[in-house]
């Protein structure tokens, strides 16, 4: 649809408005694709659903639900681009107002977009390198592997006659119990590089928290209130799932802490807004370093999901495994700034 016509607009706090106008025998392409998608639920005394003639849905329903379909083909048919036109860089849906709509007649229509405000960011490379360099012991200790080791026995503890508790004896016997161990030797060396593992990935994180903090907190812009509301609304998701999970519901929790979701959401804001300033620093680094997602990996990890989770979303998913990949290379560029 090249032939749309569009004005954008620039307005306050990070908005812009685009007019759209479709021109007259563009719109009207729209109708007999309306028609039969309104068709497709009407059924008629002597009709079959999906067969009633045009001239019956017309009369039956008016021109007012005709022209409603048609303007929503067309808006979906302009869409993406005029995205495109002008490198509108969204962050949510726009709201969306008819100005101009009648039969045999150019359509046009406004949307209001919530666009990403101008993000300068601190120099990330140098404070990337900064975090880096700190060091943070990873090893696994002996007092730490002994620890394990006795909880890990613990499991198969007996009671004697007293009710004493009978820690059973490590052999080499005894810890096949946790798998093919050739001896406790190899069950110790096990135990020792799991620690050493759990401890290195945290130490990753935590560094990774770190860099991205101090990126973040050197960002002077003012977020809109749309990316705040957004991870607002994923942590809210996430603790009630995570309460759900443990066999309460969200009401009752709520209920027994004497406090509402909206009391929720003022505590968490502050937390919300430094994340949302995290994911603006993730994105903002990916496009200057040109971060590119492989579509091959991206369609794995969707495959993967959606066949672990059938009801899902697809679209909604692949938006959110992309970023999450997206943002697993940002973090490997900036733990290369050594």
């Amino acid at each position: 649809m090249t032939d749309i016509k569009t004005t954008l607009k620039e307005l306050p706090d990070s908005q812009v408005e685009i007019t759209v106008e479709i021109p007259a025998d563009a719109f009207e392409k729209e109708r007999p694709i309306a028609m039969k998608k309104i068709g497709e639920d009407v059924s008629l005394p002597g009709f079959r659903k999906g067969h009633v003639p045009d001239a019956m849905i017309a009369q039956k329903f008016g021109d007012a639900l005709i022209l409603e379909e048609m303007a929503n083909l067309a808006m979906d048919r302009a869409y993406s681009e005029i995205l495109t036109r002008h490198k509108v860089h969204a962050i949510a849906m726009p709201e969306v107002k008819v100005t101009k709509i009648a039969a045999g007649n150019p359509f046009e229509f406004v949307l209001t977009f919530q666009v990403m405000p101008e993000i300068k960011l601190p120099d990330y490379k140098k404070i990337a390198k900064e975090v880096m360099a700190t060091k943070e012991e990873t090893e696994a200790t002996d007092d730490e592997a002994a620890k394990a080791e006795t909880e890990l026995i613990k499991q198969f503890a007996t009671k004697d006659a007293e009710g004493k508790e009978v820690i059973p004896e490590v052999t080499d016997e005894f810890v096949t119990k946790f798998g093919p161990f050739e001896n406790v030797a190899a069950f110790r060396t096990k135990i020792k590089e799991s620690i050493t593992h759990e401890k290195t990935t945290r130490a990753r994180e935590k560094k990774r928290m770190q860099t991205m903090e101090k990126i973040a907190d050197g960002i002077t812009v003012k977020l809109p209130q749309v990316l705040i509301d957004g991870e607002l609304h994923r942590m809210l998701g996430q603790f009630r799932h995570d309460v759900e999970q443990m066999g309460m519901k969200f009401e009752d929790y709520l209920t027994t802490t004497k406090k509402s979701e909206e009391e929720l959401r003022k505590e968490w804001a502050p937390d919300a807004e430094k994340r949302a300033k995290v994911q603006i620093a993730l994105n903002e680094i990916s496009l200057l370093e040109k971060v590119e997602v492989l579509k091959e990996d991206l369609d794995r990890e969707v495959k993967f999901f959606t066949e672990q989770y059938k009801d899902v979303d697809e679209g909604r998913v692949r938006m959110h495994l992309e970023m999450m990949l997206s943002n697993e290379k940002v973090f490997q560029f900036l733990e290369g700034q050594k």
